[in-house]
């Protein structure tokens, strides 16, 4: 049958018990998930580098994402350029959360006005911002704020398909030369 016929059939009543049989007769993690699991919508800004530093703080759009129930801010910045390949590529948008990051994770940083995408690693004076691509250069990241954590890369593909990759713990450099 098709769905919009067999849903004619079901009153509000039905559907309820149906859920809650669902709910009741799974593995308690998932129906834990699906009770808790919603959307939240984030701005998404214009590009961000992902090559040398620069300045953009226009908004664009909104991305719908899943909510995964905390408490941090996020939002998306849309990749420009190459040097965090094979990972993110030009288009793809980098979603960002405003929690503390560790050696290591890909960050959101900033100084006077610019801004850009890059692995932080190194500790005291010997910080440097990395690039994923090995084109490209370390710099010092002395003075550069973290404002956020890598942790999810949405790529719209042909036809628009999207695709998206969730890093819940904050994409690392370690993650450098996966395939995504």
């Amino acid at each position: 049958r098709l769905v919009s016929d067999w849903s004619s059939d079901v009153c509000s009543s039905d559907l309820d018990q149906m859920i809650d049989t669902l709910v009741s007769q799974g593995p308690n993690e998932r129906n834990l998930e699906l009770r808790r699991a919603g959307v939240r919508f984030i701005p998404i800004y214009a590009g961000i580098p992902a090559g040398n530093p620069t300045a953009h703080d226009m908004d664009v759009d909104y991305e719908e994402v899943l909510d995964w129930g905390n408490d941090f801010e996020r939002w998306g910045r849309i990749i420009n350029g190459y040097s965090m390949a094979k990972m993110m590529l030009p288009n793809d948008i980098a979603v960002f959360e405003n929690r503390r990051f560790e050696n290591g994770d890909v960050v959101h940083a900033y100084k006077d006005g610019e801004d850009c995408v890059k692995a932080i690693r190194g500790n005291g004076d010997a910080i440097q911002l990395f690039s994923f691509n090995e084109d490209y250069e370390p710099f010092t990241a002395i003075g550069w704020k973290a404002k956020g954590v890598l942790v999810q890369r949405i790529r719209r593909g042909s036809y628009g398909v999207k695709s998206v990759v969730d890093f819940p713990h904050g994409l690392k450099w370690a993650m450098r030369n996966e395939e995504f």
